[in-house]
């Protein structure tokens, strides 16, 4: 599991104070970015390579409001991969009492850059991730 700590903005909220829901889909791929980052994958070389890897599917499950000022840490896992996608699921959590506020899952296909097509990860990519999947796997149990 990787985890990502924000602190909540004023402009992320809405006239209650409340974050907007639209936001824990940024923290969500704030999660994702940090998870792919610490396997050692470059989101800049993968595109430059002709590699995008869109959203398919995301979605959250509202458990408790998260307000002004809140610290949450995002906890990100990959649920599964392959060589054409990956999946992730994601718990943001406040840190100062461990509150449940958020979980969600979200789904990424790897495309070529010119034609949108399906594209299936090379050996040095798939293999950094596979070794952190399975790393986080082994250690989950």
């Amino acid at each position: 599991m990787v985890t990502v700590t924000e602190k909540v903005r004023f402009y992320e909220t809405d006239m209650m104070g409340i974050a907007h829901h639209s936001n824990h889909i940024r923290w969500f791929e704030c999660g994702r970015c940090e998870y792919l980052r610490q396997a050692g994958i470059d989101l800049f070389e993968l595109m430059d390579e002709g590699i995008l890897f869109p959203i398919k599917s995301v979605s959250c499950e509202y458990v408790s409001p998260i307000n002004y000022a809140d610290t949450i840490v995002i906890e990100t896992r990959l649920t599964r991969l392959s060589r054409a996608q990956m999946t992730y699921s994601y718990r943001i959590v406040r840190k100062e009492d461990g509150v449940l506020l958020a979980v969600g899952t979200s789904q990424n296909v790897f495309t070529h850059k010119d034609t949108g097509t399906v594209a299936r990860l090379d050996d040095r990519h798939y293999n950094k991730l596979k070794a952190w999947y399975e790393r986080e796997e082994a250690s989950a149990q």
